[in-house]
């Protein structure tokens, strides 16, 4: 049974962590950071805060090349310099050249399992390409977004192809009354960082939301 925790958000969810926009999470029986937040210093003594030795991190996977998804990398590769990084085809040569300054990263061009139980679903989208993870949980699948830039429908559109999408959590940016209507199959939905309309989600979907923010403990 997979647990997330919510390292670095915009939303407050528990005191003694630093607030700050931008979004990252810890996939923790996987040692899997995803995103790295807006700043390395907040980052890192959230981490810290949380009880997460950043030398326990194996993989980070990187949504899309936003600052406030990769402005931590830096910080994440300082302190851990073997970290396996996976980014796709859409991050700027920048991006890439911190990497490489540590290591070679893996550049994703579709649907690829990273470790047991959890897959990235490639670059999605069009005028902004991001990935989203897809963490095998007992119901189906738990998809985590870093902004969900290509519509959070979209991503759920390509998921459930490889199986029942039966959880959501992270930023779903700008939301759309087909967005909304995707989620009616989701029994766990956790939207936060950038999301427009939280609380016409939590309106329409009581039961099954769950407010996220930095600090969240999802026990999935």
């Amino acid at each position: 049974m997979p647990t997330v925790t919510e390292i670095y958000n915009n939303i407050p969810c528990r005191e003694g962590l630093t607030g700050d926009w931008g979004f990252s999470c810890l996939v923790e029986e996987a040692g899997l950071l995803f995103d790295t937040g807006a700043r390395g210093d907040v980052l890192i003594s959230n981490m810290q805060a949380l009880g997460i030795d950043p030398a326990g991190i194996r993989y980070l996977v990187l949504s899309h090349d936003h600052h406030d998804h990769v402005g931590g990398l830096a910080a994440m590769l300082a302190e851990n310099s073997s970290i396996e990084v996976i980014v796709h085809d859409a991050f700027s040569e920048k991006t890439l050249s911190l990497i490489r300054e540590y290591s070679e990263p893996r550049i994703i061009g579709g649907w690829t399992e990273i470790t047991d139980g959890i897959a990235v679903t490639g670059p999605l989208g069009t005028d902004l390409r991001e990935q989203s993870l897809a963490v095998a949980v007992s119901g189906g699948l738990l998809v985590i977004t870093g902004c969900a830039h290509p519509h959070i429908s979209r991503i759920i559109g390509r998921v459930s192809r490889e199986g029942r999408v039966w959880g959501i959590i992270g930023g779903f940016h700008a939301v759309t009354g087909e967005d909304i209507d995707a989620l009616a199959g989701a029994a766990y939905l956790s939207a936060s960082h950038c999301t427009e309309r939280i609380r016409e989600l939590q309106e329409r979907y009581p039961e099954t939301f769950r407010p996220g923010g930095a600090g969240k403990v999802h026990r999935v």
